[in-house]
């Protein structure tokens, strides 16, 4: 916080003081006594009551700012309490955030890692699929040169290759 001083100091303040530089003048010019002489008894409980009534003045004052000054630290620690709550509730937020964050990192990780196995369980059996469908094509052959009838291989034939389209189509929409 940063202050401000509200009077000057107590030399400049005698310098700056009507009534300090009049009866100073007065010292100077004729000394104690000359001042004692020049100075009016009635004059002076007039400057006295009115110093009294600027030292009253000036305390209503204080007494003024202070209860400003009161009223702004009252202000201040308000808002302070306000500021602690709302920093309790994003530290709140941000942990929730932050677990929220791990639970969908480790969702995720677990999906991968059910993915992978997936993946390498449909490898396998691709790698069975296209296995099979070359010991049918060996075989096919085998009866082609043996001389099967034609007919049962051209119908064995249409078989093995919609079992082949239907391995492609497999793969790729799991691939995709």
């Amino acid at each position: 916080m940063r202050t401000v001083e509200k009077y000057q100091s107590f030399a400049e303040d005698l310098f700056d003081d009507r009534n300090v530089r009049k009866y100073g003048m007065m010292l100077v010019k004729h000394g104690l006594k000359g001042t004692v002489k020049k100075v009016n008894p009635v004059v002076m409980y007039v400057d006295a009551a009115l110093s009294v009534l600027e030292a009253v003045n000036s305390y209503l004052k204080y007494a003024r700012e202070r209860e400003v000054t009161k009223q702004i630290l009252a202000e201040n620690n308000r808002i302070e309490v306000e500021l602690k709550a709302q920093l309790k509730i994003m530290k709140l937020k941000q942990d929730t955030v932050l677990a929220w964050g791990d639970d969908r990192i480790k969702v995720l990780t677990d999906h991968i890692c059910l993915t992978e196995l997936q993946t390498a369980n449909m490898i396998k059996q691709i790698h069975k699929q296209v296995t099979i469908a070359k010991a049918m094509q060996y075989r096919l052959r085998k009866e082609r040169e043996s001389g099967i009838d034609f007919k049962q291989l051209q119908e064995l034939q249409k078989q093995l290759d919609h079992y082949l389209r239907s391995c492609l189509l497999f793969i790729m929409s799991n691939v995709e």
